[in-house]
């Protein structure tokens, strides 16, 4: 695991009520953990003439992942099919819009409890056109513990500012006022990035997630 602390700092002195004076800190930490599991939402679509026909296509096709998804070791409970329909699907052509046939498609959630044969099982779905991946979340199970250890060292982070910051307005560090744990979601593409090789020594899909606390310390005469 690898992890690096940054801290983003402002300090207030507020003298609004007589005798109350305080700073105010944020600490921030950046943590890297490996992802073992994945959540996906895939659509499978197949065009054909008749309604019968892309409604078998769409059948074969799921049968298709069906047994892609064995191969490649996973349970027949990491997909659910979430909804199905057949509409008539169009072209547009010199700026008319011309009848192909019937569209039949089927959204899929995909759940994998291990990224074993992750790899694998994108190249197969990037070397068939009739599946698209609409949205991807990788999460790691030391994600719990991760954050955990991330929110202390965090507020440890913003005390060390405040006792420094206390000093150069010559006061003293009192007892902690008040902690909020603010909400940062990173970008899905800074939270997990692409595959790794694994000789590079890290994990081969690592997710960043960020831990930001504002502190409020008392202050008082040196």
């Amino acid at each position: 695991m690898k992890a690096a602390a940054a801290l983003v700092l402002v300090m207030v002195v507020c003298t609004a009520f007589a005798g109350e004076r305080f700073v105010s800190t944020i600490g921030a930490v950046t943590r890297e953990i490996p992802a073992d599991r994945l959540a996906m939402t895939l659509e499978v679509a197949a065009t054909e003439m008749t309604i019968e026909a892309s409604v078998a296509a769409l059948d074969r096709l799921l049968e298709e992942f069906s047994a892609q998804m064995i191969k490649l070791n996973y349970p027949a409970t990491a997909v659910t099919v979430k909804e199905r329909k057949t509409q008539k699907a169009w072209e547009w052509n010199d700026q008319k819009r011309v009848l192909l046939g019937f569209s039949s498609s089927a959204t899929l959630s995909v759940h994998l409890l291990s990224l074993t044969n992750y790899g694998k099982l994108l190249t197969f779905i990037g070397t068939h056109e009739q599946y698209e991946i609409q949205w991807t979340r990788l999460s790691g199970s030391s994600e719990g513990q991760a954050r955990r250890s991330a929110v202390a060292e965090a507020l440890q982070a913003a005390r060390t500012k405040a006792v420094l910051l206390a000093e150069e307005g010559e006061a003293k560090l009192g007892k902690l006022l008040e902690v909020t744990e603010e909400e940062v979601e990173l970008p899905e593409f800074s939270r997990a990035r692409n595959a790794r090789d694994p000789n590079e020594g890290t994990a081969a899909y690592p997710i960043e997630i960020l831990v930001r606390v504002r502190a409020k310390f008392e202050l008082s005469e040196n």
